[in-house]
């Protein structure tokens, strides 16, 4: 269709709007705004018949890809749960000085989780090495701490340990049933050899070791838990009595000392 016949057409079918207008009272208030709408669409579709003048084509909207971010940075991820390493095998004690008891040591190459720390001390409290299920203090000065340590909670210092009263020593007890198993071998008479062994029980268990008398004179000292000693191979002549002695001691003092009378043959 050219244009001068839409034109024609078009004036047309305004002047039939335009006179419905005008119809009795009764007819729809919607006929001025249907054309209006009709008279647009109408202008609308002329203009898409009509080709654009010369150097005024009608632009098309371009689009452009929105550019996607890419990272080229490595994150390392901080670990959430601090560990502890040592430049110098430490200690581990229930509290931060040697008045604390030992429980372990953190060696060099060994980790350890840290689960809580004493800022004012330079301690960390860390899970036991061999023993995760218990905690001990690590002193900070050989000590390196990775991962996230601001969340760790202040522990604070325990109460420091009584020690234990040492207790009072008291002297052994003496000896019981001290006897002699005497061997007498004739010499050229009247002298003998004397020989055998001297037994006893031992009534104390916190000798630190027995004398042994000859005739009231120490002859030697035998450790803690013995019970016999050899009579010594001595020569006398017949009927002469050795007298042997036994006396338990110890750091607190000396218990009664024990006496057997030996006498060949």
């Amino acid at each position: 269709m050219s244009k001068k016949k839409f034109t024609l057409s078009l004036s047309a079918f305004m002047i039939i709007v335009l006179t419905a207008c005008n119809l009795p009272g009764g007819a729809s208030t919607q006929v001025p705004e249907l054309a209006l709408t009709v008279t647009a669409q109408a202008l609308l579709l002329q203009q898409a018949g009509s080709p654009a003048p010369a150097g005024q084509e009608t632009a098309r909207p371009q689009f452009t890809a929105t550019p996607q971010f890419t990272s080229t940075a490595e994150f390392t991820p901080t670990p959430s749960v601090p560990m502890v390493t040592v430049s110098q095998a430490t200690n581990c004690r229930t509290g931060p000085s040697t008045q604390y008891d030992l429980i372990s040591a953190l060696l060099i190459g060994e980790t350890a989780e840290v689960v809580g720390k004493n800022t004012a001390t330079n301690y960390w409290i860390i899970k036991t090495p061999g023993d995760p299920n218990s905690t001990c203090w690590l002193w900070g000065e050989y000590a390196t701490v990775t991962g996230n340590v601001a969340a760790l909670p202040e522990i604070a210092i325990p109460a420091t340990p009584t020690p234990s009263p040492t207790p009072t020593l008291a002297p052994p007890a003496p000896i019981k049933n001290l006897k002699a198993n005497k061997i007498c071998i004739p010499l050229v008479l009247p002298n003998y050899q004397y020989g055998g062994n001297i037994t006893w029980e031992d009534k104390s268990d916190n000798e630190k070791g027995f004398n042994i008398y000859l005739n009231g004179a120490l002859l030697n000292v035998a450790p803690a838990n013995t019970t016999s000693y050899p009579i010594p191979p001595l020569v006398f002549p017949l009927g002469t009595p050795l007298t042997l002695g036994v006396e338990a001691f110890n750091d607190a003092g000396k218990a009664t000392i024990k006496d057997i009378i030996v006498v060949c043959p």
